[in-house]
């Protein structure tokens, strides 16, 4: 048993230690009292780079509601497709949770990126409408 212990845990130490893990956030605009102010910290997150083109995380969306992001290299390593998924949302089905995107990420100063991207959700809201966001963002590489 020790040695199926020891075995897993040295796989495990491997893969994590190959990873790059990246910390993200998105620029919000936040409107108090007349005035508008910017805000980094209510969308911040964590993501895992599975491979080179693949990129999987967990963005925290306010207070309780929690998002998973996938982030797929489309062309270059700079050109992204992404998925996101709103988890604490109890309410609808699962499509009407999840929003695709594209973004580009600009590195600005050694692993410190502006990621500007733009998502739409996949199905239309009551209305029949699909109204569409674009956000900008940071990421830092470790």
């Amino acid at each position: 048993m020790n040695k199926l212990f020891l075995t897993t845990l040295c796989a495990l130490v491997t893969t994590i230690a190959s990873a790059q893990f990246s910390v993200t956030t998105t620029v919000n605009e936040v409107e108090e009292a007349g005035e508008t102010t910017y805000n980094l910290t209510d969308k911040i997150g964590v993501l895992y780079e599975v491979d080179e083109k693949l990129t999987i995380g967990l963005t925290r969306d306010g207070e309780e509601n929690y998002e998973l992001f996938g982030r797929y290299d489309v062309y270059m390593e700079n050109l992204w497709a992404t998925c996101i998924y709103n988890v604490s949302d109890a309410e609808g089905e699962m499509m009407d949770k999840m929003e695709l995107g594209l973004g580009y990420s600009f590195k600005v100063w050694k692993e410190l990126c502006i990621d500007p991207y733009y998502v739409m959700p996949i199905k239309e809201n009551e209305t029949g409408e699909r109204e569409g966001k674009f956000n900008l963002g940071l990421s830092y590489k470790f």
